[in-house]
């Protein structure tokens, strides 16, 4: 912008050869190089041997209003330019103004606070359930763990959903395997036989799995009583297992030996009166893979969630509860901490500004009145190199004339105005009409608002702490 003026300035009074007709920015005039610049002297004589301008004359001649117009346009430009200055001044009060920099601060404080409470209030509707929800797991998870004198951490085991898929595995491959067994003596072949061992694969992984995840578990239990029904239950279970795995070998005998209608019957018959005569060698791999299908179906129902029972269960609600406030949380506060941060860090800064704005001030206000006096002196100058000119081309003219010159000859050339005078001028030069602040009551005023937004903060964190700060 300052280069932009100064060529500007440069164009306004360059002359034809390129050579500036003034003597820098706000300097006395050169009145010899624009004389000389102008052919006074010669124009004069020329002028006042033809006895021009008539001595009637009473207005300016071409000659003096060129001179006249060469001066007033450099004093045009630094007019301007001392308007920009003037407002360029004003504008650097205004930032060390104790009132503008306190309405900005505390601007910036309010819209602070406005969001923080806007966000209390938000928090209270949508997060305030979620939290009380969290907390209401977590004490339940905590009296759990008191009733039944747990100290350890709940194990949640990864990975829950591969062993529905180890599941689906297990029965699939015991099917097909089963299948071959099935087949002599099935109606249907090995089509008929596969069908046969899903049927009991199915029943033997999903019942083991549930053994595994119920009765097994049970045992653990601090209560002598459900540890003995859990004890009860889980052999029960496994004396029943093997019962299903005993009947489907001797059933499979018996479909090989009298057709798949009276196979039923018979392995009944044959599983009471003798468990382990099995005719066939293949019946006892039938029973063997069954019995080992069960057993890791049941270990994986066992380490499907926490030995100890509904620890696990408890356990996830809390985990699911803080998961929710912890999302909903993020999403409400988000950018709060960062914007308490910068609000905080803005009027830290204020504070430590405004002891210093009333030096500052007066010094900018001493360079302004500088700048005005200069131009004062300037505009002095002004008069003077035109008087000068003037005088010097009415001397020569009045000297080769015979005439008596003209009357206007005699009166001095003035301004039209000054720039000092003009409103605009005055208006970017004249103080605030508002009574000055003083700094300590802006200081204090700031450090209220600066404790106003951490207050406010803080009990919106102790109301809605972060889930990092909600331990189980």
């Amino acid at each position: 912008m300052v280069a932009e003026a100064f060529r500007k300035l440069r164009e306004a009074v360059r002359g034809d050869d390129g050579r500036g007709l003034v003597q820098g920015h706000l300097k006395p005039i050169d009145t010899d190089e624009i004389a000389q610049k102008l052919d006074i002297d010669q124009v004069a004589a020329e002028r006042g041997t033809r006895e021009q301008p008539a001595t009637g004359s009473q207005s300016l001649d071409g000659v003096e209003q060129q001179i006249i117009q060469t001066v007033e346009s450099e004093w045009s430009w630094h007019g301007a330019d001392l308007i920009n200055n003037l407002r360029a001044y004003g504008a650097r009060l205004i930032a060390v103004s104790v009132q503008t920099e306190l309405a900005n601060l505390d601007l910036l404080a309010q819209n602070t606070l406005a969001r923080l409470r806007d966000a209390n209030h938000r928090a209270e509707a949508e997060l305030g359930p979620l939290r009380e929800a969290f907390i209401a797991y977590r004490d339940e998870l905590r009296d759990f763990r008191e009733r039944n004198k747990l100290k350890r951490a709940a194990r949640n085991p990864g990975g829950r959903w591969t062993t529905f898929g180890l599941l689906i595995f297990l029965i699939g491959f015991e099917a097909a395997l089963n299948g071959f067994f099935f087949a002599k003596g099935s109606e249907l072949g090995l089509l008929g036989g596969i069908g046969t061992a899903i049927g009991i694969s199915f029943v033997n992984v999903l019942f083991a799995f549930g053994l595994g995840l119920f009765p097994l578990r049970w045992i653990n239990h601090r209560n002598l009583i459900i540890k003995l029904l859990g004890f009860i239950f889980a052999l029960a279970g496994g004396v029943g297992l093997i019962a299903l795995h005993g009947f489907a070998a001797h059933y499979r005998d018996a479909t090989a030996s009298v057709g798949e209608g009276q196979a039923f019957a018979t392995a009944i018959e044959t599983l009471r009166a003798s468990p382990l005569g099995l005719a066939d060698l293949n019946s006892f791999y039938l029973f063997g893979i069954g019995i080992l299908w069960a057993f890791l179906a049941a270990w994986k129902g066992a380490a499907f969630d926490d030995p100890y029972p509904r620890y696990g269960a408890h356990h996830r609600r809390v985990v699911h509860a803080r998961e929710a406030y912890s999302d909903e949380h993020a999403v409400l506060f988000e950018d709060l901490e960062e914007i308490k941060e910068e609000t905080i860090k803005a009027l830290d800064a204020g504070i430590k500004r405004i002891p210093l704005f009333p030096q500052q001030a007066a010094k900018i206000r001493s360079e302004r009145d500088a700048h005005i006096r200069a131009f004062r002196a300037y505009e002095t100058s002004v008069v003077t190199a035109v008087n000068q000119l003037l005088a010097r081309y009415r001397d020569v003219n009045t000297f080769n004339r015979k005439t008596p010159r003209p009357q206007h000859f005699d009166v001095p050339w003035k301004l039209s105005h000054s720039f000092l005078a003009e409103g605009a001028a005055l208006k970017d030069i004249a103080e605030p009409t508002a009574p000055t602040l003083d700094a300590s009551t802006a200081m204090d005023e700031l450090k209220s608002l600066s404790k106003a937004v951490l207050d406010e903060y803080e009990v919106l964190m102790v109301n809605y702490p972060h889930p990092t700060k909600m331990p189980f």
